[in-house]
C-alpha cells in the first residue's frame, strides 16, 4: 500500500539484510507518499501491525477498499450511504484531494544494489517478538483515546461480521 501511496517500493534506499528485517521486526515500516488520506495510512497501518491476529482479513479489505469504490459513484445511495465512520461523499471528496498530489510524486529513485524484491530464507537466533512501531501503535490506539478522531474507525460492524456469519453456514 506504501508503494501505491509513494511511487517507490519500500526500503528501496537500504539493503535488504538481516538488519533491516530486525529493524522491521522493531517496528520500522515503509513510509507513504505526500498527500495520502489518513485514511488509507490508518487501514495499511492495521494490515502491517506486528499482532497477525489485529490485522483485517481479506473479507474485510474487500468490504472497505470495494465501499471506497462504489463511493465515487454519482448515485445518491453511494453518497449517503455510511459505513466505516464516514459517508461515500466524504470518502470521494478525500480520495479526490489525495489524487491532486499524484502528479507531484516522483517515481523516480535510485535503488540500494542490495536491495532484493525477491523471496529469500533468512535464519534467526533469538528473535525479539515483533512490534509495532510508535506511529502505527498512534493510528490503531487513536480511537480508543481519541472520541473526536478524524481517523475512520474500520472495524467491521456487527452487521458485516453477521453476514460473514451468515455466509459461512
Amino acid at each position: 500500500m506504501t508503494e501505491l501511496s509513494s511511487g517507490k517500493p519500500p526500503f528501496y534506499e537500504r539493503k535488504h539484510d538481516t538488519t533491516l528485517a530486525l529493524k522491521i521486526c522493531n517496528g520500522l515500516r515503509p513510509k507513504f507518499g505526500k498527500g495520502t488520506p489518513e485514511i488509507y495510512k490508518k487501514l495499511a497501518y492495521k494490515c502491517m501491525n506486528a499482532n497477525s491476529n489485529q490485522r483485517p482479513t481479506v473479507n474485510e479489505l474487500i468490504w472497505i477498499i470495494n465501499f471506497w469504490n462504489d463511493s465515487f459513484y454519482d448515485n445518491k445511495h453511494f453518497q449517503e450511504e455510511l459505513k466505516f465512520g464516514y459517508k461515500g461523499k466524504e470518502i470521494k471528496t478525500i480520495f479526490e484531494e489525495a489524487d491532486k498530489e499524484i502528479s507531484n510524486i516522483s517515481t523516480s529513485y535510485k535503488k540500494d544494489p542490495d536491495a532484493v524484491y525477491t523471496s529469500r530464507v533468512f535464519t534467526f537466533d533469538n528473535l525479539t517478538k515483533p512490534v509495532n512501531s510508535s506511529i502505527i501503535s498512534s493510528y490503531l490506539n487513536d480511537d480508543k483515546n481519541n472520541e473526536d478522531s478524524q481517523l475512520v474507525d474500520l472495524e467491521v460492524s456487527s452487521s458485516l461480521l453477521q453476514l460473514k456469519d451468515d455466509i459461512n453456514n
